[in-house]
């Protein structure tokens, strides 16, 4: 796994290298407000801490989105507001799921497009690769921009790196006219799929692979 957002680093870091920590801080821990907004402007001094912060602002975010400026649940799920998606004892399941296989995931903070050519490399049809790259800042929404820190990369380069190599990848993004363009240079396969986004909005989203796998 290689992730570049030092946020979301850390949580993966805390989750794979301290599992215990985190799900006995999300056990104790009781989302309100108050408690999110010193949460919120908090600098957290240990790598448990800013994965805990993470967790925490992905669960009562709107969107679950991290970017600066994001705001926090109102209403949510079925009117329950900031505990919509505060679910104590699932979300420590899950960690200790994580806890359990740890041993067999290897994690990297960095820029995956940096280190996707050295991945690919001599693996062939034997390496499975799974991208979830931002969406395209460009066009009129900007959603790129409103979703992620970072939130520019070389869409181009990307397709051109797959394109390069014989292993099979899953790769997601937005129904966006430049990346309908991309699939068909390369001959790319691709679906699109029914999504709602944070506002429970009905939204298209790609799913593009190198060969047929959907009827």
């Amino acid at each position: 796994m290689v992730e570049i957002d030092r946020d979301v680093a850390a949580f993966w870091r805390a989750a794979l290298e301290n599992g215990e920590g985190l799900i006995d801080q999300v056990a104790h821990f009781e989302p309100t407000m108050d408690t999110l907004r010193v949460l919120e402007g908090a600098c957290p001094a240990s790598v448990l801490e800013h994965g805990f912060r993470t967790l925490v602002l992905n669960r009562t975010r709107r969107g679950g989105v991290l970017a600066r400026g994001a705001s926090f649940s109102k209403h949510g799920e079925n009117g329950r507001g900031l505990l919509s998606r505060w679910y104590p004892e699932t979300l420590a399941a899950r960690l200790a799921a994580i806890q359990e296989y740890a041993d067999r995931i290897a994690f990297f903070e960095g820029d995956g497009m940096k280190l996707l050519p050295l991945l690919l490399r001599g693996w062939g049809k034997d390496a499975a690769v799974f991208l979830d790259p931002p969406y395209t800042a460009r066009g009129g929404k900007q959603s790129g921009l409103r979703l992620y820190e970072h939130s520019q990369i070389d869409h181009e380069g990307l397709f051109g790196l797959l394109a390069d190599t014989e292993a099979n990848f899953l790769m997601t993004y937005d129904a966006a006219p430049e990346i309908f363009e991309l699939v068909q240079r390369h001959r790319f396969e691709a679906v699109s799929l029914s999504m709602k986004n944070g506002h429970h909005n009905q939204i298209d989203e790609l799913v593009i692979t190198s060969e047929r796998l959907f009827a």
